[in-house]
């Protein structure tokens, strides 16, 4: 025992005295003649060395860590090295890299049948899917991680996978699933009085409550934080906790309560010399002060967050900060500083994928452009700001968790049992493998005086770095963490988002022809709009003249959603002054100044701007006293059905029981600039005959995909469908349009805006 002892005492001294030439010895090491173990440990040890400040080498050295562990054919040697490779390679923002090394890491595993290293190495690619903003795929490998922990009975493993996987969920959007997973893992702690885990899971927990505006509930889960933080002595837990429940304060309007909790939180973290969480102790000051409109004291503690972060190089969070200030130098008129500072978050935050604060950068911007009179780059940063902005919280989403907190009260005892069952049956495997391995360190320990020494001291590394490891996957909850709790009052940005969204479709409708009016076109008649998204790209209109002429339009604009609904708010003006103010009635001629005012209205100057939005229309003049049909179309047709006598034998249309469907094509050119020749649009005179149905339409409707095999309906069969429906009425005919691609389309996406209009004559 006494040997043991002093042999540990002198290893320490040796670390310690050795610590200014580190590489130089380990180097040594890889140059001497000791065990290929000794070696590829310090080959892993020279590159973590190296990774910050010279990651090329410690590349280097990884891959020859690779090259030596293949040698010796052992599976967990080869399987580290091929971690330790994606590490370096994560280090420095190489996350493909990273991805494929981890890879080859758990192909290892896999061969090896260790299916702890598999579920660690799916952990591994989680988290470099993670830090490249691919959130989605580290979900996948999150869930993947947690299957195979449940498997080996790896309690705490499991628990932290599902932690990480409902983060994933979080970040998508989805706090339903999100908070089945932290309860899930808050399980498990909680069995196994892990205390520690539990707080972090815990303030996940509040998260999702304050994002679905259940602030008791919040405060509730952050109370528990702190008082179980303030019982195992974690002070920076319990300062978190504080934040927290600030922040649930600020959202109820106690904001005396919030900032007095927000100083004593941040009274703590200077005590701690924690400078990331000082950062964000400001920050939210800045935002108290604000609610309470003392502007001066909001800069001042936004200036000072701003300032910590560029010290330590947070750069995505540095935009949280930028944004709270540039908001009060617009309340201040100082509109170049925000202008500034808005500009530099937008980067900030598209270079690290915060998306919040992206849309949050887009919103200022567009208001401070309008504030300095530039419309134009505030048009253009408000249609970025709609166009980015994600769905509400919904009452679903909270009644869901509400009656998940309800169950998990009820049956939190019972939920991993057989979990902790299969802990308990491994426990002595574990034990004899533990022992097994202490026995083989010992022998080589004792082999050798001197290389014991070098092996306890990489050990001492291996281990620190171990640790190090363990804590990294922890710091991935908190970043997460925060990352949502910097969320500064974004549910409402939603709504205003959405209500934005909702009056431009009440602005839209009110734009488009009404039905009483499309009566004076023709008693018998259908329109069929079916917007992708909330606002439509596709619109009609129609007008009837004094000298009773029909006119109406179906058109397709570029695009769909907010900036295809522009561009049919525009469409609907320009038909306006042509036909309406101008008196022109003439398909061709509507067509012709239709183009000449959106090239002009878009400043569109040549196909190489990449300035190509315009529109695909077909244009119907039905003149009522001669029964004549003009038609003017922009890349969609005109179909007319009619009685027939004829049979297919007898005629190059398709004919079915009894009716002709007749196409008149359209130019091969849109409204507006393309790279092909410009030319004057033609026009068609038909002469119609009573009975005829007419109708136009968007490609939306045949470009559906759908069915059992996924396919696009198509034009052919959308022909068949039409010509089948022509014993029932027009009113009949929309329902079963409407009917047929919604149960083709199935649930698959609608992939464009749809619009049909049938005109009986």
């Amino acid at each position: 025992m006494k040997k043991g002892i002093s042999f540990i005492l002198l290893c320490f001294s040796v670390l310690v005295l050795n610590a200014t030439t580190w590489r130089d010895s380990l180097n040594t090491i890889v140059n001497s003649n000791q065990h290929d173990t000794v070696k590829i440990l310090a080959l892993e040890q020279l590159a973590a060395n190296y990774r910050k400040n010279e990651p090329d080498s410690a590349l280097f050295f990884n891959q020859k860590a690779i090259d030596l562990s293949k040698k010796t054919k052992i599976a967990k040697e080869i399987a580290e090295a091929y971690r330790e490779y994606a590490l370096s390679a994560q280090a420095i923002g190489k996350y493909p890299l990273a991805v494929e090394y981890y890879q080859k890491a758990q192909k290892v595993h896999l061969k090896d049948n260790n299916k702890n290293g598999v579920a660690e190495a799916f952990n591994d690619i989680g988290i470099a899917f993670y830090y490249s903003g691919e959130y989605e795929k580290a979900r996948e490998n999150f869930e993947k991680a947690g299957e195979i922990k449940i498997e080996i009975g790896d309690s705490i493993g499991a628990g932290q996978s599902f932690n990480n996987t409902g983060i994933m969920h979080d970040i998508a959007g989805n706090p339903t699933e999100a908070l089945k997973l932290y309860l899930r893992a808050l399980n498990i702690y909680e069995n196994l009085r892990d205390t520690g885990m539990a707080i972090g899971t815990l303030s996940n927990i509040g998260l999702i409550y304050l994002g679905q505006k259940n602030y008791t509930e919040a405060l509730k889960i952050y109370e528990r934080q702190k008082e179980d933080a303030k019982n195992i002595g974690d002070r920076k837990q319990y300062g978190i906790s504080l934040t927290s429940m600030g922040t649930a304060y600020d959202y109820l309007g106690e904001y005396i309560k919030a900032r007095k909790l927000f100083l004593e939180a941040l009274d703590l973290f200077l005590q701690l010399g924690d400078k990331p969480l000082i950062a964000q102790c400001y920050n939210n000051l800045s935002a108290n002060f604000e609610l309470t409109d003392d502007n001066d004291k909001a800069l001042e503690y936004a200036l000072k967050s701003i300032s910590i972060k560029k010290e330590i190089g947070a750069h995505g969070k540095l935009a949280i900060s930028q944004i709270a200030a540039a908001k009060i130098y617009n309340k201040k008129g100082k509109n170049h500083q925000a202008l500034a500072l808005y500009q530099d978050a937008l980067k900030n935050a598209q270079n690290t994928g915060y998306a919040e604060y992206i849309i949050k950068a887009h919103e200022g911007l567009s208001q401070t452009y309008e504030s300095l009179k530039s419309f134009e780059k505030a048009y253009y940063h408000q249609s970025q700001y709609i166009a980015l902005a994600d769905s509400v919280t919904n009452k679903e989403n909270t009644e869901l968790i509400n009656e998940m907190e309800k169950k998990y009260q009820n049956e939190r005892k019972q939920q991993e049992i057989e979990l902790l069952n299969k802990t308990n049956a491994l426990k002595d495997v574990k034990l004899a493998k533990a022992d097994e391995e202490s026995k083989r360190k010992s022998i080589q320990l004792y082999g050798s005086f001197g290389v014991g020494l070098i092996l306890l001291v990489l050990v001492l590394v291996v281990f620190k770095s171990s640790q190090q490891r363990k804590k990294n996957n922890i710091l991935l909850q908190q970043k997460n963490t925060e990352i949502t709790q910097q969320k500064e009052i974004v549910e409402e940005q939603h709504k205003e988002i959405t209500d934005s969204i909702n009056y431009a479709k009440r602005i839209q409708t009110a734009l488009l022809t009404s039905d009483e009016y499309w009566h004076q076109i023709s008693p018998e008649h259908f329109v069929l709009l079916k917007p992708k998204d909330v606002v439509s790209g596709d619109f009609f209109w129609a007008f009837h003249t004094e000298n009773n002429l029909a006119i109406w339009v179906a058109a397709d604009c570029t695009g769909h959603g907010v900036p295809g609904a522009f561009m049919s708010m525009l469409g609907i003006s320009f038909f306006n002054e042509i036909v309406v103010e101008n008196n022109i009635t003439q398909p061709a001629e509507i067509l012709n100044r239709l183009r000449d005012k959106i090239i002009k209205a878009l400043e569109q100057k040549g196909v190489d701007t990449q300035q190509k939005d315009g529109m695909d229309l077909a244009l119907c003049v039905w003149n009522k006293n001669t029964n004549q049909l003009s038609y003017s179309g922009a890349n969609n047709p005109l179909w007319i059905i009619r009685k027939t006598d004829k049979t297919n034998q007898d005629s190059d249309n398709l004919i079915i029981e009894g009716y002709e469907l007749i196409e008149h094509k359209a130019d091969k050119q849109p409204v507006g600039l393309f790279s092909g020749d410009i030319k004057p649009f033609t026009e068609q005179i038909i002469q119609l005959q009573k009975g005829d149905s007419i109708y136009t339409f968007s490609d939306g409707y045949a470009d559906q995909f759908g069915g059992d095999k996924g396919k696009k309906l198509k034009s052919a069969n959308f022909k068949k469908l039409l010509l089948t429906l022509q014993d029932k009425s027009l009113a009949e005919q929309k329902n079963i349009i409407n009917q047929t691609f919604d149960e083709w389309k199935g649930n698959l996406d609608q992939i464009d805006d749809v619009c049909v209009i049938g005109v009986k004559i």
